[in-house]
């Protein structure tokens, strides 16, 4: 796993949650973004995020479970949101599996 292709998926998980009705989600995972990309970030930090990002594509409340309601305008519809959230959440769950 490189940090880079980290924070590229995270980055698209995040616009598509932005579009589809769930800022205070992207907004959880942008902040993780912030310390995967911070110069002073030890390697704990890192660590510690990459763990959060590997829990949150399952169990309750999961990316998995969320429900996706595309804003007008929004790139998506409910069925390619749905579809390409799943294929983001199983690259980020391979992405930061120890």
């Amino acid at each position: 796993m490189t940090a880079k292709n980290l924070v590229g998926v995270v980055s698209e998980i995040i616009d598509l949650l932005e579009q589809c009705g769930h800022p205070d989600r992207a907004e959880w995972l942008r902040e993780r973004v912030t310390t995967l990309k911070a110069d002073e970030a030890v390697d704990d930090a890192r660590g510690q995020v990459t763990e959060e990002l590997h829990s949150v594509v399952l169990g309750m409340g999961g990316l998995m479970d969320l429900s996706l309601n595309p804003a007008p305008g929004s790139t998506y519809s409910s069925e390619s949101a749905r579809e390409r959230l799943d294929e983001l959440a199983d690259i980020l769950y391979d992405l930061t599996r120890s």
